[in-house]
């Protein structure tokens, strides 16, 4: 929200004046302008459902676990079985760390344009 209270009416204005309707004024000026906002709530977004863990606990069922709570099937009455617990640790936490790795840039750019006045 802060990032479109932030953005230039002036610049919508001139592609109005230019010619272009609301409608394509938003699509080919603001929307552009707004995708590393956009991007960095989406990122957000994502990392936040990710981690919900008692929510998916509370509403899944056996066959739509998610993989934290499947992680946490593995540890039984018996005991804690380590080796799938680390093997699904590590593949569970590789597609987020591939995704900060190649979004840094945009997630910066997209958290930092929306704070400023």
């Amino acid at each position: 929200m802060g990032f479109f209270q932030g953005f230039p009416r002036e610049l919508e204005e001139a592609a109005q004046v230019d010619g272009a309707t609301p409608f394509a004024a938003f699509f080919r000026v603001v929307l552009p302008l707004s995708a590393p906002g956009l991007f960095a709530a989406g990122v957000m977004g994502f990392l936040l459902s990710w981690n919900e863990f008692l929510f998916a606990l509370l509403l899944s069922g056996r066959e739509t676990q998610t993989i934290p709570v499947a992680l946490s099937a593995l540890v039984t009455q018996r005991g804690v079985l380590f080796a799938q617990v680390a093997a699904g640790v590590v593949l569970s936490v590789l597609p987020v760390a591939l995704l900060a790795r190649t979004v840094d840039r945009y997630l910066v750019e997209g958290l930092t344009l929306g704070a400023v006045k």
